[in-house]
């Protein structure tokens, strides 16, 4: 290998483990780091001085570092149409994060990694939303990609792992395979009340110079004329569907419960890059068995933000519906899935008007039309797909789940983290 490689290499070295040589004040491991950055940097140097090759001197200097403006924001983006009234915890929440400073590489290179909003993070949640200035970026960085609650973590306690060592790259982290309960936290399927919304989130922004006349910062610091700034918008990766309400329309039967709701056609997991090219989706299929929850084999054991049991009778005589307890029931599944999920609800002790008793039926919806009526064929990361009122009559009912006989079509309204009214189609 050439003297200059074999210098450009230490240097490139040097320069990821000093990523953060310039902060104002140096723990004892970045002294160390510093140390270790000088024994490279003068054996770069003794190297390179053994050649006469003149494009030596065009090496820069790996020490300079920069400041860059930070300002993390949620995306709110329209889609459809907004629902301002929408049911309690649709709003996406922040509560962590990881800060990943890139080069301009195909497969950005990582320069340097801060904390937000945890134990032992560099800022605050408050300091990022607002806008923070990070200082000792080294020079080469020339993007940000953040992911959000990325410490959350399934029942089981499994946490998600992403890198957090410089020198990996940004395929490294979109990598990392996550299960559908790490990224899909307060899904309000248990039946308990929690304070806001979490999933992970993920977003990615070029590091520009500020130019006064665009007025392009929207954080509070003032910046000045060529100051370095990103705003970086994050949203969740999964997507939403909400259910308001469950309604019988039919005229035969004289009660009924429905006993549980079903998400079929979901993926269990999925890199946060969602690639999600193979057939590896939970569907139960037509096997009631698989619709009892007291099943050892019932395939949503590992996966129970997937099933509501609800054991909530609709009696047809007073137009009684079943509504939650907490505002909706909420599913979230991994973005850009497809097949799109379908919903099952079991109903049991079903008794006909002339006092027939039926026993369990199922409904299942496989399609949703948006508010123009338009076939839904793709769930999208960041959006809500929200079914206020549940339908189904007397024609819907089938002895068996999945049947290709009878299904609900339903229109949903399609909103970012942030709301789609969905009408379901059985």
């Amino acid at each position: 290998m050439p003297v200059k490689q074999h210098a450009t290499r230490f240097l490139r070295l040097a320069q990821i483990m000093i990523a953060d040589t310039k902060n104002v004040k140096l723990s004892k491991s970045k002294k160390m780091r510093k140390k270790i950055f000088l024994i490279f940097a003068a054996a770069a140097l003794l190297t390179s001085s053994c050649t006469n090759n003149s494009e030596d001197a065009a090496i820069p200097d790996v020490t300079e570092t920069k400041s860059v403006y930070l300002q993390v924001d949620l995306s709110k983006e329209t889609k459809t149409r907004s629902d301002e009234n929408t049911a309690t915890g649709t709003s996406a929440q922040l509560r962590s994060a990881l800060i990943y400073f890139l080069d301009g590489s195909a497969d950005p290179v990582i320069f340097d990694i801060r904390t937000v909003g945890v134990g032992g993070s560099d800022v605050t949640l408050s300091q990022i939303e607002e806008g923070y200035r990070f200082d000792g970026i080294p020079s080469s960085v020339t993007q940000v990609y953040v992911v959000g609650n990325y410490n959350s973590s399934d029942t089981q306690g499994n946490d998600a792992d992403f890198p957090m060592t410089d020198g990996m790259l940004l395929s490294d982290i979109q990598s990392v395979v996550l299960n559908i309960q790490e990224v899909s936290h307060g899904s309000l399927t248990d039946g308990t009340t929690i304070d806001g919304l979490y999933s992970v989130m993920d977003g990615r922004s070029t590091i520009t110079e500020y130019d006064t006349a665009s007025n392009t910062w929207n954080g509070d610091t003032d910046l000045t004329a060529g100051d370095l700034y990103a705003n970086v918008l994050i949203s969740p990766i999964v997507a939403r569907i909400e259910i308001e309400e469950i309604e019988y329309t039919g005229s035969l039967l004289s009660n009924l419960t429905v006993e549980g709701i079903y998400i079929n056609y979901f993926y269990p997991e999925a890199p946060l890059s969602l690639d999600l090219t193979d057939d590896t989706y939970i569907n139960n299929g037509s096997d009631v068995d698989s619709y009892d929850r007291d099943n050892a084999d019932f395939a949503y054991s590992y996966y129970m933000a997937m099933f509501d049991y609800l054991n909530e009778a609709i009696v047809t005589a007073d137009g009684t519906t079943v509504t939650p307890n907490n505002e909706v029931w909420a599913y979230q599944v991994f973005g850009s899935s497809n097949p799109v999920p379908h919903i099952i609800l079991k109903i049991t002790g079903i008794t006909a008007t002339n006092g027939t008793f039926i026993g369990t039926r199922y409904v299942t919806v496989r399609g949703y039309l948006d508010a123009n009526g338009t076939e839904i064929t793709e769930f999208e990361r960041n959006t809500i797909y929200k079914i206020t009122n549940l339908e189904f009559d007397d024609d819907n009912l089938e002895i068996f789940p999945e049947t290709e006989s009878q299904s609900v079509w339903v229109h949903v309204e399609v909103t970012p983290w942030v709301t789609v009214i969905v009408t379901p189609v059985i």
